[in-house]
């Protein structure tokens, strides 16, 4: 008997000694945390770049690991996660939409409801002071309560050009733009490029152009009851921008390939042809046009291709009509943009994960994205996106961050606003309509029905809640 207990008591002392021999040789600590966060940043430079925003907070926090669970199909996963209580303890949320659904099902954390009550209270009074109101109330998603920070925003709202072949193009209004197109296409040129596919949500680039042309034809009101689903799809307004998007997209020779190739080429690729030479098309549109990586010349931003903002519409009775879904009045004279934004929100409550929320929303964290893609991501942090206006590393990334820095109006993405069913209709309503545009009203009025049960309950969102000319911390009108 006390052969086996010293036998045992060696065992034992011999398992401490690799433990501290472990701990010596650097090895991690038995007590440090393992942070999981599901993103949908698979490849490339957005997975690398958010990598980078990792490293930075555990280069700051020694005893945290955070571990990113990439997944192409990030809406699925995560909803099949809290159904099953096995959610991650963080992850970026598809869209407002599905934010405000989460946080209805109290599957959030909300930033004010942290354990560490102090940390929680400076994280949301710097959110108030150092974002514009547009996107701490992004981070709200209707609810009056914050759960999420803003990791990486965009700008969608611009019109890209080869500027080596095109030189630069005067436009005063969406006529000027008709009329770039059409000269474009009259010297037997192919004046857009556009691609769709983008599994499981083929369609969405097609969906910005329509979300824009509605936005800056019919105004921000217009836009808001539209996402709020007060505006029918057959409305004159909606119909028309549509009808824009069909007239500048859908006309014989005016897509590289026509609407089939831009129906089965990868959103990501759809930009390559602006690029060579001679330019398989001229103009795109959207927050970002990407070169083929494989390209042996890599095109020079401001001198290959340049952006100017998207066109404004003349006033017409679209523009300033007034219906029973609320008043719809036209655009005004405040630049106006569409914008986009990743969203980060906490699943499970921990002091570490409180942390690393607290880390996302510094003005350390929110630089290190653009610092990685200048041209690609920015920030909704007020004070880093002005500084990028002055200081980032080329003059279109100043320029879009001059842009997100200046006086203007914020509409977030209707579809990412959009209930995730109503949105996902849209998606196919694009894919239908391209494939055949006579279909419009068919189309249509099959997403006016879409629209009756996604909207169980009237909505206000907040798509456009207020100018970034606002005071820090002020409450936009």
């Amino acid at each position: 008997m006390r052969h086996r207990r010293r036998t045992a008591l060696r065992l034992l002392l011999v398992l401490t000694l690799l433990t501290a021999s472990a701990s010596c040789l650097g090895g991690a600590p038995s007590d440090r945390r393992v942070l999981t966060i599901l993103t949908p940043w698979t490849a490339g430079a957005e997975k690398d770049s958010f990598q980078a925003l990792i490293d930075a907070f555990e280069a700051d926090n020694h005893d945290i690991t955070v571990h990113a669970s990439p997944t192409r199909a990030l809406d699925q996963v995560l909803r099949a996660g809290v159904q099953k209580g096995e959610e991650p303890d963080l992850a970026v949320v598809a869209n407002p939409g599905a934010l405000r659904s989460y946080a209805q099902q109290h599957a959030l954390v909300p930033l004010d409801g942290f354990r560490n009550k102090a940390l929680g209270s400076e994280l949301v009074e710097r959110l108030k002071s150092d974002y514009d109101p547009q996107w701490y109330r992004l981070g709200e998603a209707g609810t009056g309560r914050p759960y999420a920070v803003v990791v990486k925003a965009s700008v969608k709202s611009l019109i890209w050009y080869n500027s080596r072949q095109l030189g630069t193009p005067q436009l005063t209004g969406w006529d000027d733009l008709v009329d770039v197109g059409r000269s474009i296409a009259q010297r037997g040129g192919t004046p857009w490029c556009l691609a769709v596919a983008d599994p499981p949500n083929s369609g969405w680039p097609g969906t910005d152009w329509i979300e824009d042309i509605l936005l800056h034809q019919s105004g921000a009101e217009a836009y808001t009851a539209w996402v709020d689903g007060r505006l029918k799809w057959t409305s004159p307004q909606v119909d028309a921008a549509w009808q824009a998007w069909g007239q500048t997209v859908t006309a014989q020779g005016a897509l590289r390939g026509g609407p089939l190739t831009a129906l089965l080429t990868s959103y990501g690729e759809g930009a390559y042809p602006l690029f060579t030479s001679p330019p398989g098309c001229y103009l795109g549109h959207g927050a970002l046009v990407t070169p083929d990586p494989a390209a042996r010349t890599k095109p020079v931003p401001g001198q290959d291709y340049d952006f100017v903002a998207f066109p404004d519409f003349p006033p017409t009775s679209t523009s300033t009509s007034t219906s029973a879904s609320g008043p719809t009045s036209g655009p005004t004279s405040t630049p106006t943009y569409e914008v986009s934004g990743d969203l980060v929100a906490m699943f499970r409550d921990s002091p570490e994960g409180e942390r690393f929320m607290d880390f996302l929303a510094s003005r350390k964290a929110q630089q290190i994205w653009p610092e990685h893609q200048p041209e690609a991501a920015f920030s909704a942090n007020r004070a880093v996106t002005q500084a990028l206006a002055q200081s980032a590393p080329d003059g279109i990334a100043r320029r879009i961050n001059g842009l997100l820095a200046s006086p203007a109006t914020l509409c977030f993405d209707a579809s990412d606003t959009m209930p995730s069913t109503m949105a996902a209709a849209f998606h196919r309503a694009v894919l239908e309509y391209l494939n055949d545009p006579t279909r419009l009203p068919e189309i249509l009025a099959g997403l006016d029905k879409v629209q009756a049960d996604a909207y169980p309950q009237p909505t206000r969102s907040s798509v456009c809640p207020s100018t970034s000319a606002a005071s820090p911390g002020q409450e936009g009108g």
